[in-house]
């Protein structure tokens, strides 16, 4: 009877012993689990906004590109010699033979805004309240 209580007895230690090591385990491979998880969640948040900035910068690549081929195109156009003699006839540096160069000057302002510039009412003179607009 005695060999009895003490199988039994060892027979609960070790099942006791098994569960404590099985609990052990789970753990250990549940803690790995998760930060495996974790780590691929990062890694897939970090992807997507490496794939936005790139379409950004794709985006930003091509309105360059049409930036530059409509600059090239400008440049050829003001390398023409027809835009040239355009632009120096708007300037009054050329003409051709035959021709008047007119210019055309703004009117003279003969210093009337200023004296009415000089003339407003000032709040602290009470010299400028009573006179006339």
């Amino acid at each position: 009877m005695i060999s009895n209580i003490a199988y039994s007895r060892k027979k609960k230690h070790a099942s006791f012993q098994n569960f404590i090591l099985l609990g052990v385990f789970l753990v250990i491979f549940l803690g790995v689990v998760g930060a495996l998880f974790m780590q691929n969640v990062r890694i897939y948040q970090k992807r997507s906004e490496l794939q936005q900035r790139e379409n950004d910068l794709r985006l930003q690549i091509e309105q360059l590109q049409n930036q530059k081929a409509a600059l090239q195109s400008a440049i050829t156009e003001n390398q023409t010699q027809d835009y040239q003699e355009k632009v120096l006839r708007e300037q009054g540096l050329y003409k051709k033979p035959g021709e008047e160069v007119v210019t055309v000057l703004p009117p003279k302002d003969n210093g009337v805004s200023l004296q009415k510039e000089t003339q407003q009412k000032i709040w602290w003179d009470p010299r400028t309240w009573f006179k006339g607009n």
